[in-house]
């Protein structure tokens, strides 16, 4: 990481300065910021050269997908002319890159698979927040690189994780709760139609890894880092009002039934389709949503008490199974190899 950090300081007036200060990111440009952003330089092998320097071997690097061999046997830097932002596993060691480019050239480049990447399973903008998180901010998930540093300038409660997309995986939510305090996370994804579905699909997963999940639903087409550069607390506003995602959930899930809730077998479908977002509610405002739903789809309280109660069971049954898929250090390789660290 300190190669691409240094060629970030060594070009102040670049693209990637200025592109990072006009999004009102200036602080990571900071030496002293605990935000590890960097600059991958134009060229095609000055990180290829850089690490030859510190022996390190061709196949280490093509190894680390920091480099690939061209069909003339050449070793090219895989990120060229991007600002890096670092990706950490559930113990906090840098593992890949995310690159993002100006212009008209594909926008995000992330490291390729290797033994110790996968998209998956990594965080950015985690390893920034270990501080922030164990002293009680919410973590919240975000979609891009830029997204994450803005959540953390927005207020001290709150601390920007990206997925890097809209589907937040499981190895993610539980990186993200081993390293918080709190038991509360909240969602911000883009405020587009991607965003909204993203953020849906995410409530089965983080509901099993946290007690209560929030949802801040952003203006339309619009997304954190854009939010924050509009200035006047507006990011700070939106997070601060967010509310639980399994409402928003309903909502859009209620939607899909609206022109079937004339009919009883469609009114039954909708409840059972909306029952398990009712059982991710908190106990106390679990009897308000039953009552509402059954006026909402024109039931008995009994019939919809009923399906949320066996949806509750389920979900109870599903939080009491041991947590597959959690990587530990076994399933990695013994060390990170140093080429990471170096960069």
């Amino acid at each position: 990481m300190s190669f691409y950090r240094q060629q970030l300081y060594d070009s102040p007036s670049g693209w990637a300065a200025e592109h990072l200060r006009d999004r009102g990111l200036g602080t990571v440009l900071a030496r002293d910021s605990e935000w590890s952003v960097g600059y991958a330089p134009d060229g095609w092998s000055q990180l290829v050269g850089h690490l030859r320097r510190a022996g390190f071997g061709d196949g280490e690097i093509v190894a680390a997908g920091l480099a690939f061999v061209t069909s003339n046997g050449s070793l090219v830097d895989r990120f060229r002319d991007r600002i890096t932002f670092p990706t950490h596993d559930e113990e906090l060691r840098p593992v890949g890159f995310i690159g993002r480019a100006a212009g008209d050239r594909l926008r995000y480049l992330n490291t390729r698979n290797t033994e110790i990447y996968s998209k998956a399973h990594v965080l950015v903008g985690l390893d920034a927040q270990v501080e922030r998180l164990q002293t009680g901010a919410v973590p919240v998930f975000v979609e891009g690189t830029m997204d994450a540093p803005a959540v953390s300038l927005a207020g001290p409660e709150w601390a920007g994780v990206a997925c890097c997309g809209t589907a937040i995986t499981r190895e993610q939510a539980l990186i993200a709760r081993a390293h918080s305090r709190t038991s509360t996370v909240l969602v911000a994804l883009d405020g587009d139609l991607g965003g909204q579905v993203g953020a849906v699909r995410s409530l089965p997963v983080l509901s099993e890894v946290f007690d209560e999940v929030l949802f801040a639903r952003l203006p339309d087409k619009q997304d954190p880092a854009a939010l924050h550069t509009a200035g006047r607390g507006r990011l700070g506003g939106v997070l601060g009002s967010a509310r639980p995602l399994a409402d928003f959930a309903i909502e859009v899930e209620l939607a899909k039934w609206s022109n079937v809730l004339d009919h009883l077998s469609g009114q039954v479908n909708a409840v059972r389709a909306v029952a398990p977002l009712v059982a991710s509610l908190p106990a106390g405002r679990v009897a308000g949503e039953v009552a509402r739903l059954a006026r909402t789809v024109h039931l008995d309280e009994q019939v919809v008490s009923r399906e949320v109660l066996a949806a509750v069971g389920c979900r109870r049954h599903a939080r009491s199974r041991p947590r597959a898929g959690r990587r530990s250090g076994a399933d990695l390789e013994t060390d990170v190899p140093q080429i990471c660290r170096d960069l």
